[in-house]
């Protein structure tokens, strides 16, 4: 049986040698960010392939309940 062809997608990012990260950035109420598939990765957000909410992850940092306004939740809001 024939192997499968191998498909290779090319990161932009990598080919210009450009700091990023191929993760998920969790963006915590506090507005603290942490890496969910690398613990030692300290990029900011905007450096991060994906983003999502603590909340989205029901997490447990302390975040208040789901009807109190999320940073940037109001803004957008408005």
């Amino acid at each position: 049986m024939p192997e499968p062809a191998v498909i290779i997608e090319v990161c932009v990012e990598c080919e210009q040698d450009l700091e990023h990260c191929h993760g998920t950035a969790i963006v915590h109420f506090d507005g603290s960010v942490d890496c969910a598939d690398d613990p030692g990765c300290r990029l900011t957000l905007e450096h991060h392939l994906s983003v999502v909410s603590c909340v989205e992850l029901e997490c447990l940092c302390g975040a208040p309940p789901a009807e109190a306004a999320w940073p940037g939740q109001a803004a957008a809001a408005s």
